[in-house]
């Protein structure tokens, strides 16, 4: 499970420092000056890029996402091949993701409303997408939370929960991938 766990976090700061990259291979050779807030109906620029990606409500939203996969794991690492679930742990974690889920939904909620209507309606798809993906994330955790209500969880069962929930996360965090930030256009 360390290895998953330093994996993952590697993986995050990789494409952390992937994505810092690209910012910077697109700016052009100017000198620093500090950043401008986006205006309405103002498109991307890699001046104001870092602005948009920097946006609180984003910011709380993608921490909440990555505490939540944090849990998702943690618990999956604990049942997986294991005779029975440790009941104290498998409800603390699924509290947490439950609230970890709720934090999320609020900020990414909170987030959307500061994307410009042209924005809404050319992501409309993608849009759509995240909401199957957050209903199908709603099921699978309030399965988890009835299976570790019960007195005698299945081991599988919660695993296999476990997983699913992470699967979601990863379907998430992949739907902004093929919707290049270049082309964004937001409400600051």
């Amino acid at each position: 499970m360390k290895k998953r766990i330093s994996a993952s976090i590697l993986l995050t700061l990789l494409v952390g420092v992937f994505s810092a990259a690209i910012v910077a291979a697109q700016s052009p050779a100017t000198p620093a000056t500090p950043a401008q807030p986006a205006t309405p109906g103002k498109v991307a620029t890699p001046q104001n890029q870092m602005t948009m990606v920097s946006e609180p409500n984003y910011v709380m939203a993608t921490a909440y996402h990555d505490g939540l996969n944090s849990f998702a794991m943690a618990l999956h690492g604990q049942t997986v091949g294991a005779k029975t679930v440790n009941v104290d742990f498998a409800r603390a974690a699924v509290t947490e993701m439950r609230r970890g889920y709720d934090m999320m939904k609020k900020y990414n909620e909170a987030y959307m409303k500061t994307i410009s209507a042209e924005v809404r309606s050319n992501t409309a798809a993608m849009m759509q997408e995240l909401e199957t993906h957050r209903a199908d994330l709603n099921v699978q955790l309030t399965a988890l939370e009835k299976e570790v209500a019960l007195d005698v969880p299945d081991t599988k069962k919660v695993a296999t929960l476990a997983t699913a929930v992470q699967t979601q996360l990863e379907a998430m965090s992949k739907l902004g991938e093929s919707n290049p930030a270049g082309k964004l256009t937001f409400k600051l």
